[in-house]
């Protein structure tokens, strides 16, 4: 018996555009454990931690670069 392919980066974090508190980026993130958005920390692709950010932010908001480079390099990476 084989073991289950093991998930991919993309199905380990497959919220996008997720912006923490006093953030300038939108972060690639996990869904939160019992969906409690308002009151679990968020984890994301490039390995930050932060808290779901609420209305809208002055300014433009870029893409982390960081859950970029991860979600880049694991579409590059050849599958097991």
């Amino acid at each position: 018996m084989t073991a289950p392919p093991a998930p991919t980066i993309a199905e380990q974090f497959p919220v996008r555009d997720i912006r923490f508190v006093n953030g300038r980026t939108a972060h690639r993130t996990r869904r939160p454990v019992d969906q409690r958005w308002y009151e679990d920390p968020l984890e994301a692709a490039c390995g930050k931690t932060g808290w779901l950010a609420r209305g809208y932010p002055n300014g433009t908001i870029r893409e982390c670069p960081g859950c970029t480079r991860v979600m880049e390099a694991d579409a590059a990476s050849p599958s097991a």
